[in-house]
């Protein structure tokens, strides 16, 4: 059974389906397919990543500096971790920043921060937020995993999501690279 129930007050209606579904085949699907199969060439997600300070100067980042103390304290680990991650997926390093810069985009346009040409300013405002926005993402993405099975703890998730966010703050996948603001 399905339905749309409007709350009152409510911005957009909100959807609440409660259906069983049978998987089929969809050309959607196929073309999702194909498109993670073949490599993107539009968008080059290698920067030169930024001293960590300077990061967390020129986004103005106060309550996120978390997610670069954890980075730094376990980067040879990420390191190892994102080397093993290209040996069984191909190009997974690639795939997993613009799946982190997809977060990041989404929190922008959340914050109404223009892009092109870049308000950062804006972005200062909304600095902490926006990173605590791609850690959320980041998290539920996660927990919609079907990759994870039992076993894990929720410190050990907690732990991975804040070095994945971390290590894409350093990358400069997530906030701005100060090579590109001077």
């Amino acid at each position: 059974m399905s339905g749309d129930i409007t709350f009152t007050d409510n911005k957009a209606p909100i959807t609440i389906r409660n259906e069983s579904s049978i998987r089929r085949p969809t050309v959607i699907g196929k073309l999702i397919e194909i498109i993670a199969t073949n490599s993107a060439t539009a968008d080059d997600l290698r920067r030169e990543p930024a001293d960590i300070e300077v990061k967390i100067k020129l986004n103005d980042l106060k309550r996120s500096k978390r997610y670069l103390i954890d980075y730094r304290g376990e980067s040879l680990l990420v390191d190892d971790s994102i080397k093993e991650l290209n040996r069984n997926i191909m190009n997974g390093d690639r795939k997993l920043k613009r799946q982190m810069k997809d977060f990041y985009t989404d929190s922008l346009c959340k914050y109404s921060i223009e892009i092109n040409p870049f308000d950062l300013n804006k972005l200062r405002e909304n600095s902490d937020n926006i990173v605590e926005d791609v850690a959320h993402a980041t998290m539920v993405f996660v927990k919609n995993s079907s990759d994870l099975q039992d076993g894990y703890f929720e410190e050990d998730i907690v732990f991975g999501v804040n070095l994945i966010v971390g290590y894409s703050i350093v990358e400069c996948i997530v906030m701005e690279n100060p090579h590109d603001h001077n």
